[in-house]
């Protein structure tokens, strides 16, 4: 278990190390493309603005495959701390935070009264706000509508973000949560398929589950679930 850990955190380091290095050529391509475009863009034909314009795109890309790569390895943290965590502000953060997507689809996102539970409050954002967000992009001919819900079982919370979206194929459960999995074309959907991984990874590091229940055009319901513990339970620092 200790081998396994220590692996762990060595592929982490070496994930950071990789992603953070790679920005730097990554920004010096760009802003050679921004150049080219700026002072030969006059003389270039159409096909070879075309051809920068796949470059840079496919460059911008790039960026935000390494800046997700980043966030991905800083959601695991030995000082990561708990603290009694309010789930009504944090969905009122959320919806503050996505405010110009959910006007510009038209969503309704509505919820439960939600409880209190001891968790990291930025990761319990950042979960809420994949899931929220999805949600929202995911949508077919209709606005967007969403319902968080909570309830408490046994020694659990259920938390459910349910939509009203384009549906999931069921043989696509598990690839969904595993990292730079995307099921549709960048034309169709931006993103780079990591949203899910990191909730994955932070419900599982928060010793929760999360999996969904989904059919294509029926829309889709994740579920993922919070332990009722007390402060020090999970031999975590609690902020106080």
């Amino acid at each position: 278990h200790a081998r396994a850990a220590r692996h762990n955190r060595d592929l982490e380091q070496m994930a950071y190390a990789i992603s953070h290095d790679l920005h730097e050529p990554l920004r010096t391509i760009n802003g050679f493309l921004g150049a080219l475009q700026r002072h030969y863009g006059h003389v270039l034909d159409a096909k070879a603005s075309e051809y920068i314009g796949f470059v840079t795109s496919a460059a911008t890309r790039m960026g935000r495959l390494l800046d997700d790569l980043l966030a991905y390895t800083r959601v695991s943290s030995p000082r990561m701390t708990l603290s009694q965590v309010d789930c009504e502000k944090v969905l009122d953060g959320v919806h503050a935070n996505l405010k110009a997507t959910i006007e510009e689809t038209r969503a309704v996102v509505s919820h439960d009264a939600m409880p209190t539970v001891l968790y990291n409050e930025a990761h319990l954002t950042q979960l809420l706000q994949n899931l929220i967000g999805n949600a929202v992009k995911y949508h077919g001919k209709e606005p967007p509508r969403i319902h968080v819900g909570a309830n408490r079982i046994g020694e659990e919370w259920i938390f459910s973000v349910k939509d009203n979206g384009i549906g999931i194929e069921p043989r696509q459960f598990d690839r969904i949560f595993q990292i730079f999995q995307r099921l549709h074309p960048l034309t169709a959907y931006s993103g780079t398929g990591i949203g899910l991984a990191i909730c994955k990874r932070i419900v599982e590091d928060h010793g929760g589950r999360i999996w969904v229940e989904s059919q294509p055009g029926l829309g889709s319901t994740f579920f993922f679930t919070i332990p009722e513990r007390q402060p020090n339970a999970a031999g975590v620092p609690v902020a106080g």
